[in-house]
């Protein structure tokens, strides 16, 4: 059964995205990592780094494929998430909580205003 978080917006490539005060949390979300199954290596840019909406900011080794995490938002990559790097097995097991992924401080806030809500990506994926 696939997880669906209200609290977070999701992008066409199946990331997710939350605002924490002025700072948006990016993962990806439980459909995808349920498709890629076993996630064994995960790759992000370096904190500091600039990343724009749509494009790869780093990628995901799983046991069935490969595949590039794509910023929802643009803006400058504060934090990643050291423990799923060393770990990236959180990223099953908690995808919504302790599997984020990164952490951007917004360029323009206002386009999360873009993604879909948790009910625009449920009819989506389906």
């Amino acid at each position: 059964m696939i997880t669906f978080d209200k609290n977070v917006r999701y992008t066409k490539s199946n990331e997710w995205a939350r605002k924490i005060d002025d700072v948006i949390r990016v993962g990806i979300d439980d459909y995808s990592q349920s498709s890629l199954g076993d996630i064994v290596h995960i790759e992000v840019i370096a904190p500091l780094s600039n990343v724009t909406a749509g494009k790869s900011f780093g990628s995901i080794e799983a046991t069935k494929s490969v595949c590039d995490i794509i910023a929802p938002i643009s803006g400058i990559i504060l934090r990643v998430n050291d423990e799923v790097i060393k770990s990236p097995q959180l990223i099953n097991s908690d995808p919504f909580g302790q599997g984020w992924i990164a952490e951007i401080k917004p360029s323009d806030v206002s386009e999360l205003d873009g993604l879909m809500t948790s009910e625009e990506y449920e009819n989506f994926i389906r």
